[in-house]
């Protein structure tokens, strides 16, 4: 008997309970005459039946902030650094040169030289009577030519022997003299 009475005693409770949770207003949400809500939430909130309005004065906030904070960066690394002395420079004199800029051609050259310098003979193959073939490695192609022969689009065999070949870059007419690669 007492257990069924407990059992309705605590439905009760349950179903008061829930039911002053829905119906409930500010008015009984107060402790002590305060309100569960902050002053400024409470002017700024929304009535309770226009759940649909789109708030509108939100979007002139500005973002409270766009980068990461090192909340474990010591107080002494925030402050702004120091501003280094100020030092006046003597001016300079009218008679100072200034080198040109050098010129397309020099550019070109050191570029063909340093293509040149890339060119590795690996080999040397000598075909029935005066015909001499070079075979050659740049830029991760392997060609083979003979003397007068263009290789890689832009070079031209010059000189070949079996230990060394002369190569020229067409453009420019620079040239490179190779020995034969025994690194194998």
């Amino acid at each position: 008997m007492k257990q069924t009475t407990l059992l309705a005693l605590l439905c009760a409770l349950l179903a008061g309970i829930v039911l002053w949770r829905m119906t409930g207003d500010e008015a009984l949400q107060t402790a002590g005459g305060r309100s569960a809500m902050n002053a400024a939430t409470a002017a700024s909130a929304a009535p309770a039946e226009d759940n649909t309005r789109v708030r509108l004065d939100l979007l002139g906030k500005a973002p409270v902030s766009a980068s990461p904070k090192n909340i474990f960066a010591s107080l002494q690394s925030l402050a702004p650094p120091p501003l280094p002395p100020v030092v006046e420079l003597p001016p300079l004199p009218d008679d100072i040169e200034v080198p040109p800029p050098p010129s397309p051609e020099s550019l070109a050259l050191a570029a063909a030289q340093k293509a040149l310098a890339e060119i590795r003979l690996v080999g040397y193959v000598r075909k029935g009577g005066d015909r001499q073939t070079g075979i050659f490695s740049w830029t991760g192609k392997i060609e083979t030519g003979g003397i007068g022969d263009p290789i890689f689009g832009r070079f031209r065999v010059k000189g070949l022997s079996a230990t060394t070949a002369n190569i020229e870059e067409t453009v420019t007419h620079a040239e490179i003299s190779l020995r034969l690669d025994e690194r194998r």
